[in-house]
């Protein structure tokens, strides 16, 4: 513990450039690291007769992916290159009970609008010439909603559980703290307008996932996530804001009655787009009235 005392902000007065290398090195090293340990994982699981079918070893490397990749390069990289890392995080800054309410009424009435942005993202078409680029993105997306599938298929209180786990709590926490945290963070000291930072973070959160045919609605989220950052002054807003949002869509999928519903599922009919399309404008007009709340009373935590 002494020796990682004495590296704690050894980096903190070099170049912002530098201390991204020094974060792309990390998340390399979180990535090798991640994927060691899934292979020695389904070599393991394969010799017991389960391997890639298990839904346990699905979760298992979605939560080593998110820890290596994610958190552990975030909170190394700030630890390295800050002398206050809680302080870049705004980690010892806690949302109060109302203004914890004020981002889940915006996180909720979001959700329509970037729905609606997703069913359009998905109606994208390429040149013919590009033909091949296109089926390779849609194999992606495919296999990312296999692997979601499969993690949603069984159905119980505690398998529940096990997915908010993974894609709730543990994707909001580290995804936040290496995005709207660290890169954010870093970003936000080279660049003069924190709303540009905000664009092209929200832009590297969405291309990371390799969804491209949701690319435009994740996108749209990094924005509101990365201005709920800015506002508030700490980490938890956008971590609450994400948790919630993914555990909403797990709970509304894990749900056989709602996982059809326009409001959740990933190929909405078009014949519901009409009306849902009124329910977006209606929703997003409110939260902008959230968001301007959040931004008035959002530095005084309350």
């Amino acid at each position: 513990m002494k020796n990682v005392a004495m590296i704690k902000g050894i980096y903190a007065g070099r170049s912002v450039f530098f201390q991204f290398g020094v974060l792309t090195f990390l998340v390399l090293t979180g990535f090798f690291m991640a994927s060691t340990v899934s292979y020695v994982l389904l070599a393991v699981s394969g010799q017991a007769g389960v391997g890639m079918e298990s839904v346990v070893y699905v979760q298992c490397v979605q939560l080593l992916a998110s820890a290596f990749t994610f958190l552990f390069p975030a909170v190394a990289t700030v630890w390295l290159c800050s002398e206050q890392p809680a302080a870049f995080f705004g980690s010892g800054r806690v949302p109060g009970v109302r203004l914890a309410a004020w981002i889940a009424a915006a996180t909720l009435l979001i959700s329509p609008a970037v729905s609606l942005t997703g069913y359009f993202n998905m109606q994208m078409q390429l040149p013919e010439f590009m033909a091949p680029l296109e089926q390779y993105m849609r194999d992606a997306e495919k296999s990312t909603a296999e692997v979601i599938a499969k993690m949603l298929q069984r159905e119980g209180f505690l398998p529940l559980l096990a997915n908010l786990a993974v894609i709730a709590v543990a994707a909001a926490v580290c995804e936040e703290f290496l995005f709207r945290g660290t890169i954010l963070g870093l970003l936000g000291r080279k660049m003069r307008s924190p709303h540009v930072a905000i664009w092209i973070v929200a832009v590297i959160f969405s291309a990371i996932h390799f969804q491209f045919y949701g690319f435009v609605p994740r996108m749209l989220l990094g924005v509101f996530l990365g201005y709920l950052m800015r506002w508030t002054g700490s980490i938890w807003a956008p971590v609450f804001a994400h948790f919630l949002y993914n555990a909403v869509a797990v709970a509304g999928m894990s749900n056989d009655l709602l996982k059809d519903s326009v409001f959740f599922t990933d190929n909405p009919d078009a014949g519901d787009m009409g009306w849902f399309s009124v329910v977006s404008a209606v929703t997003l007009i409110a939260f902008f009235g959230c968001m301007r709340v959040i931004r008035r009373t959002g530095l005084n935590g309350e």
